[in-house]
């Protein structure tokens, strides 16, 4: 009952900012609701990571079937860009994360493995293996930056400013429904099976990045995956939204406000970093300020895909920057902040804070 709940009152959320054009509406709608009724509203709501993971094979199928030749051919001519784009990501994200310290007296370990944009449940690993860093500084600057993203890109993608207009995703009827249905069937259980087994490798994020790789790998050897149509692409939306609004159950004070405070500051600085960095990756690249913008974006990949599947950008190449830049944290990074955690700088600064608690 309460999952049934939850579908509810993410339904009506999704539904009313549908009829209010809100960008991602199914997305949006649905946390602002959740949370809105969990806070206020006493009802007991649950959502469990099972939903949670059949989304993200939905949107991981949507991304590996705007897969061709001519795409994975550009994204490896663009691979010495996305190394580019991500190294100044990162260090900009490493100087927003001294900006934190600074203003809240948190140790910079915790808030450079919190800033960098490698998505929540890597980083929070992470920083598990790592000593003096702060779990809870790690897990709310990762949430606050993808909740940051969420909301503030939708509009900014839709503004007059960007003029982006939402993409006609009806498509055409297909010719033989029935062989239509058994064939999405098909292919969504190889997707679903083949999250399962990248999650039983441990790979990151498996249940999108299995799905993609091997519908991907079908859509490039010719196979005839047929599309996932639109209703599946809202309840991704319904339950990404849902999910993300227990990512807000935060106990406020007035420390936790500061801190909260600074990291949407930080967060909207990256932000616009990125806009800057989207100019020169579309002025380099042939692709539109849209694909660009969107595949720099400090976000989650599977949020981001739903966002250009919307807009109707270039999904692999979406894909390509944010999956080049999550396996370039994931395995460069942990080596490359165990020694900068080594550093003197950081050694004496975690001993002065010692020293004055």
């Amino acid at each position: 009952m309460r999952i049934l709940a939850s579908l509810i009152v993410g339904f009506l959320g999704g539904g009313i900012f549908t009829l209010l054009h809100v960008p991602l509406s199914w997305m949006l709608g649905a946390m602002v609701s959740m949370f809105i009724a969990k806070k206020w509203g006493k009802i007991d709501l649950k959502w469990p990571p099972m939903l949670r993971n059949l989304a993200l094979v939905i949107v991981g199928y949507s991304i590996g079937h705007s897969f061709s030749k001519r795409t994975v051919v550009e994204i490896f001519t663009q691979l010495p860009t996305m190394l580019l784009m991500t190294i100044f990501i990162i260090v900009f994200s490493m100087g927003l994360a001294f900006i934190i310290t600074k203003a809240t007296g948190i140790n910079l370990a915790s808030t450079i493995t919190g800033s960098v944009p490698g998505g929540l449940s890597q980083m929070v690993v992470l920083g598990e293996e790592m000593k003096n860093v702060n779990l809870t500084v790690v897990t709310i600057l990762q949430v606050v930056r993808v909740l940051s993203v969420v909301c503030i890109v939708p509009f900014l993608v839709f503004s007059p400013l960007l003029g982006g207009e939402a993409a006609n995703t009806s498509g055409v009827p297909p010719t033989d429904p029935a062989s239509f249905r058994w064939g999405l069937l098909l292919f969504f259980a190889v997707a679903v099976i083949t999250g399962l087994l990248a999650k039983k490798i441990r790979f990151p994020t498996p249940f999108l990045l299995g799905p993609i790789l091997v519908i991907g790998g079908c859509m490039i050897g010719g196979a005839g995956v047929p599309d996932m149509p639109g209703v599946f692409i809202i309840l991704a939306q319904l339950s990404l939204g849902i999910y993300f609004s227990f990512m807000l159950d935060i106990s406020p004070s007035r420390q936790l406000t500061a801190f909260i405070l600074w990291s949407v500051v930080t967060s909207i600085g990256l932000l616009a970093f990125s806009i800057g960095l989207s100019f020169l990756l579309s002025s380099w690249h042939h692709i539109s300020f849209m694909t660009a913008f969107i595949s720099l974006s400090p976000g989650g990949m599977a949020e981001m895909a739903l966002l250009g599947h919307a807009v109707g950008a270039d999904l692999s190449i979406i894909t390509g920057y944010h999956l080049f830049r999550i396996l370039f944290i994931l395995f460069l990074m942990p080596p490359a902040l165990k020694a900068i955690f080594k550093l003197p700088y950081f050694k004496e600064s975690d001993n002065s804070r010692r020293a004055s608690s």
